[in-house]
């Protein structure tokens, strides 16, 4: 378990790495209004990576480390991905159709592209991790930021940064994502042997006896995590998106630690949890939460002593008083990264539906105070709405795992407890 975790860690310390020397290059070159597009398109992409999560990914997570047989069902979730781009690239090229939706800065194709080859990624992240191999994760990884850096090395040296538009970056994630998952690709096939429609369904209908209410969870948690980005960027503009997003740069990599952790610890905990093995299930959550609440106040702490520096030298004029929305967002982190280590373990024991509800309060009073800060016109004091959806999903989570599951899952497929 540890080395795993250690692997892990290694590989989204080195995503987290990329993730933010680029946007701090973006930040630094690109004005507030280019940032801000590029955050909502980025921003959009972790929208649908958790439909993904909800339908594809977790179920692969759960279900397979508790089975004995679980290649008819890898075989499903394989599919069932592939028909999920399929949908998400017709339904991103109708919205791109639809009058206000669309941008100037990239083509409509590239968009689709982007996420498309973004999910194809994640999905084989996931499926990898979930089956605790690591090393071809960690080496998929390595060549996606390689391939990007040499890209991006070849366009500073011929245009700069500042003259680098929306739409070569856009094309130099593409190729580089795409070239780093060659060998997975390759394995995949196996998986995809003939499946009629009607096997399809009969063999995913027991997983979206579960997945569906994961599905109402990610919703909620989107509208209560990412909705002001669509809300502000309706009422304030892309400029203070990227104001807003600008403050949350030293966070967003951070997540991907979360990432990382429970990577590793919901097939654990789902094998845990299948063995009945309680003791050492509590104990596992208990050490997670711990280490995230520690890391995040040491974290918080170096941030506000080393501030005055990182302000004069990485901010512009155009991102005064962005140290307003910096410490908002700090509590916002500490807050998530304490509520998924707890929803990993719920998710582990299969019991998505009172997880479920948990987002769906925090939505709700997320949803409630967004709409005053912009009734207001607040634009600076928005993320106060996600500090308040998180507070009240926590307390609910927290909830949960007083009152565990009253039966483990093993072969089963529900478990609503």
């Amino acid at each position: 378990m540890k080395t795993k975790v250690v692997v892990s860690a290694i590989d989204q310390g080195l995503l987290s790495a990329f993730n933010f020397g680029l946007n701090l290059a973006l930040i630094k070159f690109w004005t507030p209004a280019l940032f801000g597009v590029y955050s909502i398109l980025f921003t959009l992409s972790f929208v649908f990576i958790s439909f993904q999560n909800a339908l594809i990914n977790t179920p692969y997570s759960v279900l397979i480390p508790a089975r004995e047989n679980p290649d008819p069902l890898r075989r499903t979730l394989s599919w069932s991905n592939i028909l999920f781009l399929i949908a998400l690239a017709v339904l991103c090229t109708l919205l791109q159709m639809v009058p206000g939706l669309s941008q100037p800065y990239a083509s409509s194709a590239l968009v689709t592209l982007f996420f498309v080859i973004r999910l194809l990624r994640e999905y084989f992240r996931c499926r990898w991790s979930a089956e605790l191999e690591l090393m071809p994760v960690l080496w998929a990884d390595l060549a996606f930021v390689s391939l990007f850096t040499l890209g991006a090395g070849l366009l500073w040296w011929q245009l700069g940064w500042a003259n680098v538009s929306l739409d070569q970056l856009l094309w130099l994630l593409c190729i580089s994502q795409l070239l780093s998952l060659g060998y997975m690709l390759v394995k995949e096939v196996p998986l995809l042997q003939p499946m009629n429609w009607r096997q399809l369904a009969s063999h995913y209908a027991p997983v979206w006896q579960q997945s569906r209410w994961s599905l109402v969870g990610v919703t909620t948690t989107e509208i209560q995590n990412r909705g002001y980005i669509f809300v502000v960027g309706l009422l304030f503009g892309s400029t203070m998106v990227g104001f807003i997003q600008a403050g949350r740069v030293f966070f967003g990599p951070l997540n991907i630690i979360t990432s990382a952790w429970t990577r590793v610890a919901k097939p654990t905990l789902a094998r845990l949890n299948a063995e009945g093995k309680q003791d050492a299930f509590q104990k596992l959550v208990r050490q997670g939460l711990i280490g995230f609440l520690l890391f995040n106040l040491l974290f918080s702490l170096a941030l506000f002593l080393f501030w005055p520096l990182l302000e004069a030298h990485l901010f512009s004029d155009d991102y005064q008083n962005v140290g307003w929305v910096t410490m908002q967002w700090a509590i916002v982190t500490l807050l998530f990264h304490l509520r998924a280590t707890g929803s990993a373990a719920i998710q582990a024991q299969n019991r998505f539906k009172p997880l479920a509800k948990a987002t769906l309060w925090g939505a709700l009073f997320a949803l409630s105070s967004l709409a005053l800060i912009g009734l207001t016109g607040g634009g600076a004091w928005v993320v106060v709405s996600v500090n308040i959806g998180e507070a009240v999903a926590f307390g609910y989570v927290l909830r949960l795992l007083q009152r565990p599951a009253q039966q483990p899952i093993a072969q089963g497929v529900t478990n609503d407890n």
